[in-house]
């Protein structure tokens, strides 16, 4: 079967909503997108990897990013729903795709929680300093959070020695870094003065982790997969293992175990494209 990339453009504008018609109007409709994809990025430029809220918002496939983002009623929609909806604990938002805005819906955040490889130890996060996969400044808010939480921005600032606006950098690398790892998760925001309010993952979303805890790794990977697929309809496994950074071995597993069930098919051509697509079996009769 060989495919076109418009064609798999056009099935992307439908589980996307990059149309008029599908775009999104409301809050209402925010937290339906996802909950319908289960994992999209709030922002992004142009080819994305995953459904793009303001791109949702929008209507449309390429939309031309505004002058005045303030001004822009797209990005308000967007900026609204993560600010609403991670408050009322809808959706988890956070950086935990390639350290962008990413929104999960609470049926799929225990995979992803679970693809951590956590002991599920009281302080995992200790461990991961201990061993070099936790920086410094990152083991210093941890420490501040874990002793007193929900905390704002400045007052974790204080309290792990990083307030002074040379040591904003580092701050902020390490705020990302515990996004990435799922140790500290924004559950709101405040505009007078601006600031965000911060709490442990593992205190926000107790229920969430129980389910993680009694996933399989490869349940969880399958899980992320055929839903990346259902939504994404082709792909590469470069462009695969590039979003979600797993191992190959991992990736070519889960991918076969897919392939076994009759979720998706291999060795798909794609005219005018070097590498073999991994497509969604349904594929062939969209």
């Amino acid at each position: 079967m060989t495919l076109t990339m418009e064609k798999i453009e056009r099935l992307r504008d439908q589980t996307f909503c990059r149309t008029p018609l599908l775009q999104l109007r409301d809050i209402n409709d925010a937290e339906r997108f996802v909950n319908d994809v289960g994992f999209c990025f709030a922002f992004k430029m142009n080819k994305s990897e995953l459904p793009c809220m303001w791109h949702a918002a929008a209507g449309r496939r390429d939309p031309v990013y505004p002058l005045h983002v303030q001004h822009d009623p797209y990005f308000g929609l967007v900026w609204n729903a993560k600010d609403a909806l991670a408050a009322e604990k809808k959706v988890y938002y956070g950086k935990a795709l390639k350290k962008r805005p990413t929104f999960i819906s609470l049926e799929f955040l225990p995979a992803f929680y679970r693809l951590l490889k956590r002991k599920n130890n009281a302080e995992d996060w200790l461990a991961d300093y201990m061993r070099g996969e936790l920086s410094a400044a990152a083991k210093r808010i941890m420490e501040a959070i874990w002793e007193q939480s929900p905390q704002v921005t400045s007052e974790l600032k204080m309290a792990s020695n990083m307030a002074h606006p040379s040591k904003r950098a580092i701050f902020d690398k390490a705020m990302a870094e515990l996004q990435a790892k799922m140790y500290i998760v924004k559950i709101g925001e405040f505009y007078d003065p601006f600031t965000f309010l911060w709490e442990v993952m593992d205190r926000r979303f107790a229920d969430e982790i129980a389910i993680a805890k009694s996933m399989s790794m490869t349940e969880a990977q399958d899980k992320i997969l055929l839903q990346y697929f259902h939504v994404r309809w082709a792909a590469s496994e470069k462009e695969i293992q590039r979003l979600f950074g797993w191992p190959p071995i991992e990736l070519e597993q889960s991918l076969q175990r897919l392939q076994e069930r009759g979720a998706v098919i291999g060795d798909v051509l794609v005219e005018n494209v070097r590498q073999k697509f991994w497509a969604l079996s349904k594929i062939n009769l969209a």
